[in-house]
């Protein structure tokens, strides 16, 4: 039912936010849910969503459009155009029931105490998606803090379990989502400083397993878009100075790429080089020898 429960969420929550509903089913993934259709009439059984979703009948179409209306509609549907005005109308009647079948619905006080009360799915779905959203829904639920506060534990924990297990993979992205937890929270001061670390650290990895290596981008791109819009945005000061302050929290035991060259790449890639090209490069230079690929 936890998936369920996003997806619920997912959709409620764009409903409030000034979204139509028809565009929110037509953008959807429905997963528990074999189709759109399927969604909204779960959502109006459990009493998410009031009002009237009725089809429109032949009557009301004959007294709204014209026969040119309807021929203009028929056309653009690839349907035939010939025949008299009520031919026409059964012909278009059915397209018209499918563009309306989202009908005109509203949030009930059911689905606003919903949106309230599991508010932290929309936190989990900016920050932490890279995690099961059952282990998160079970940390949430025994947590006593606040929204913000139990999701940067949650990457804490994560963060010092990975770190244990040589999990490297999993550290940095919950480097990420820490990140992402304080950009969440209007914070890109702490955001700008995790996502460094996060680049640092991927260009010199704790430990990394031969598999894990060969599909591994050493430079990440969402990370480097991240603090390219940061940095573009933002008055963040001197990024040298950050820079350096960074790589020293990040207390590199074993330098894979030299610090300068880290900066400079880092300059190069913010600016726009190819990020592809720089992989390759890196990989040639400093990874392959050292994980015996």
């Amino acid at each position: 039912m936890s998936e369920q429960k996003l997806e619920v969420f997912n959709v409620l929550n764009f409903l409030n936010s000034g979204y139509e509903l028809e565009d929110i089913l037509n953008e959807g993934q429905f997963g528990t849910f074999p189709s759109a259709q399927d969604c909204i009439d779960y959502l109006v059984k459990e009493g998410y969503l009031a009002g009237e979703g009725d089809s429109i009948t032949a009557e009301e179409i004959s007294k709204k459009y014209t026969v040119a209306d309807l021929k203009g509609l028929l056309k653009e549907n690839g349907l035939k155009v010939s025949g008299k005005k009520q031919e026409l109308v059964e012909r278009i009647l059915p397209v018209l029931n499918d563009n309306s079948s989202a009908g005109d619905y509203e949030l009930t006080d059911k689905a606003l105490g919903f949106i309230k009360e599991n508010e932290w799915i929309d936190l989990y779905m900016f920050a932490l998606v890279a995690f099961r959203f059952e282990d998160y829904e079970t940390y949430v639920a025994g947590s006593s803090a606040g929204k913000i506060e139990t999701a940067l534990n949650f990457c804490d924990e994560i963060l010092s379990r990975a770190l244990v297990a040589n999990q490297f993979l999993v550290f940095i992205d919950a480097l990420s989502a820490k990140a992402h937890v304080y950009a969440y929270d209007g914070d890109y001061e702490s955001f700008l400083d995790y996502d460094l670390q996060r680049y640092i650290l991927g260009l010199n990895p704790i430990s990394l397993d031969a598999q894990s290596y060969a599909t591994y981008d050493v430079i990440n791109e969402a990370n480097i878009i991240n603090l390219r819009n940061v940095l573009e945005k933002l008055e963040m000061g001197s990024l040298k100075k950050r820079f350096d302050r960074i790589w020293n929290i990040c207390n590199i035991r074993s330098t894979t790429v030299p610090k300068k060259t880290c900066y400079k790449l880092l300059k190069r890639a913010i600016a726009g080089a190819d990020i592809e090209e720089l992989n390759f490069d890196l990989k040639e230079k400093y990874f392959n020898k050292k994980f015996g690929i």
